[in-house]
């Protein structure tokens, strides 16, 4: 799981912002909250316009472009990197992972255009590698020849040195670069508002209706619409057509997105994602805006069901309606406010207890950083 990620440089944020998944507080309430490790397993992040939620998620998802291999990536990624004017022109990275009891923190650098001009790795607090540009390579725990590390050196950090490991070394099962390349390979943010965009797992299919009947879903997804947004839809396929999926309207068939509203196509594509980050076991999940279409209910619904999921899942919301203890406990709400990213708890001194209004304490300015 991701202990901690920290970010400098990187577009709206000037200083290192942190977000920390080391719980805040001690609750005995919303237990599917918190996994086994003892790390946040769940939250929705909230803030003001331009505070930083967006650029928060994606920022976290840098680790693909270099680590990943076969996933979704984003061409123009690195289109508006750095923060304007920054001291280094670097934007700096750090992740902390637990992963199979062992703590992994990974360090490194890179610039406007995306190119890594520095990288660190440490397991259970041991260097294992550091390199940075135009420096000599200290590596531990792995024997190339002075000829291969001299090569890595004069490469310019082109290409990651973890990667560089993982393509060249043969490592036995469980070790923990495997761990940290099937967590960074399973990862998954998408967002679904003027145009769908995703990072990380590879869909399946190219539309969301082959999706569902190559899958066999559709009672399934039949019976999702209902109990989240209590529409009822007569959904079917027809024979031969692996291309749209059907629905009845006074007996007339009709395709299910050719009349469905924008929330219910944004539904849609989330049962589509749910479903996928079930079928390839996904790490971490961040969804940016994930009920901009959505009733205030519909929205509450929808986070139970994600929030059920394995894999760590992470929103971003406007909806204040979900700061509430029936759905998670005050420290798996963040806010974020450009500067920093904290946990209610850690933004008051009041004690938070079952019975306090979160919802009403946030619109009233408790919690302001």
């Amino acid at each position: 799981m991701l202990k901690e990620f920290r970010v400098q440089g990187y577009r709206g944020f000037k200083d290192e912002i942190v977000w920390s998944f080391v719980p805040a507080g001690d609750y005995d309430f919303a237990p599917y909250a918190v996994s086994e490790t003892g790390l946040i397993k769940s939250g929705i992040v909230f803030g003001k316009n331009g505070s930083g939620k967006s650029n928060l998620g994606y920022a976290l998802f840098d680790i693909i472009n270099h680590l990943a291999d076969g996933v979704q990536k984003d061409n123009d990624y690195y289109d508006n990197f750095v923060y304007a004017n920054h001291a280094d022109g670097l934007v700096k990275f750090t992740y902390l992972f637990l992963l199979d009891g062992q703590e992994l923190e990974y360090r490194y650098s890179k610039t406007e255009s995306g190119e890594l001009v520095a990288e660190e790795l440490k397991c259970n607090g041991d260097l294992i590698l550091s390199l940075e540009k135009n420096g000599a390579l200290i590596l531990h725990g792995f024997d190339f020849s002075d000829r291969v590390k001299q090569d890595i050196e004069q490469g310019g950090n082109a290409v990651s040195v973890v990667k560089f490991l993982l393509a060249s070394t043969p490592l036995p099962s469980g070790h923990y670069l495997l761990n940290l390349q099937s967590f960074v390979e399973q990862m998954l943010w998408f967002q679904n508002l003027d145009e769908r965009r995703y990072l990380g797992l590879k869909s399946s299919e190219r539309t969301l209706s082959r999706f569902i009947l190559k899958n066999d879903l559709v009672d399934d997804l039949q019976n999702f619409l209902e109990e989240t947004s209590e529409q009822s839809y007569s959904l079917l396929r027809l024979e031969g057509d692996e291309d749209w999926l059907y629905c009845t309207v006074d007996g007339e068939l009709i395709p299910l997105l050719a009349i469905a509203s924008t929330g219910t196509r944004s539904l849609f594509l989330l049962y589509c994602w749910m479903k996928q980050v079930e079928q390839q076991r996904a790490s971490f999940v961040f969804i940016d805006e994930f009920d901009a279409f959505y009733h205030f209910a519909l929205s509450k619904a929808v986070s139970k069901r994600l929030f059920n999921l394995p894999a760590q899942v992470f929103l971003s919301s406007h909806n204040t309606a979900l700061i509430s203890n029936d759905l998670l406990r005050p420290d798996c709400y963040f806010v974020i406010d450009g500067k920093s990213v904290r946990s209610l708890p850690q933004l008051t001194d009041k004690d938070l207890q079952w019975g306090h209004n979160l919802e009403k304490l946030y619109r009233g300015g408790a919690f302001e950083a």
